[in-house]
């Protein structure tokens, strides 16, 4: 059962979509610097700011959160906000491009970047608020980073695990490497090819390697 809230931002994607044609459209026919700013307003600037306001109306706690109760889930409208990037990752890939702009873009829904981050072109991060990430680290294709994982309930709902990535400075991150929620990378350590530092696991600390206080967290929610 979802609110009426979740509801409606489940057709956010949908609304982006359209939106996206309009300005489009009006670049199209108006090709100027007024419907070229158009263009990156909607694509670009409307997600993390509408992102930024729902967060002030209802903040977003780190832990296991349920998605499908009578409770409006932030962290499940900010999931629905970013889909349109994860539907057309081609859209991230252009501010990658272009140094610096991808650590700004970041940081505007409301990620801590640090300065001279090197981001791959093609790479997927999947809650662009989560991210905590140090000064001159470096990326290899392909890797992923996300803050979230899910966990169905017995009847039928699911709830969701949300904590932040954290990657010290100069760190490097190997292609294909996977972060999970919770992961901590240290400082000028080196990830390999296809690592996978798990849920709530600091690399390179056998000590904290602790994958299972995933099913402790959402037993004790």
């Amino acid at each position: 059962m979802m609110t009426a809230a979740d509801r409606l931002f489940s057709y956010f994607p949908l609304l982006m979509t359209i939106a996206s044609f309009a300005a489009l459209g009006v670049f199209a026919a108006w090709p100027n610097g007024w419907s070229a700013a158009l263009v990156v307003l909607v694509i670009y600037l409307f997600p993390p700011m509408l992102l930024r306001i729902v967060f002030r109306w209802a903040p977003l706690k780190h832990g296991v959160l349920t998605i499908d109760g009578r409770k409006f889930c932030p962290w499940l409208a900010a999931h629905h906000i970013q889909a349109f990037y994860d539907a057309l990752p081609y859209l991230e890939s252009m501010l990658r491009v272009i140094p610096g702009f991808y650590s700004m873009w970041l940081r505007m829904w409301g990620s801590r970047i640090g300065y001279g981050v090197e981001w791959p072109v093609r790479m997927d991060v999947l809650d662009r608020n989560l991210m905590d990430i140090g000064n001159r680290v470096v990326f290899s294709r392909e890797v992923e980073l996300a803050a979230h994982v899910r966990q169905k309930t017995e009847g039928g709902g699911s709830r969701v695990l949300v904590r932040p990535v954290r990657i010290g400075s100069y760190a490097f991150i190997g292609a294909g490497a996977r972060l999970g929620p919770g992961a901590v990378v240290p400082h000028n350590v080196s990830v390999p090819t296809s690592a996978v530092v798990d849920v709530n696991q600091t690399f390179g600390d056998p000590k904290r390697r602790h994958p299972e206080l995933i099913e402790a967290e959402f037993a004790i929610s």
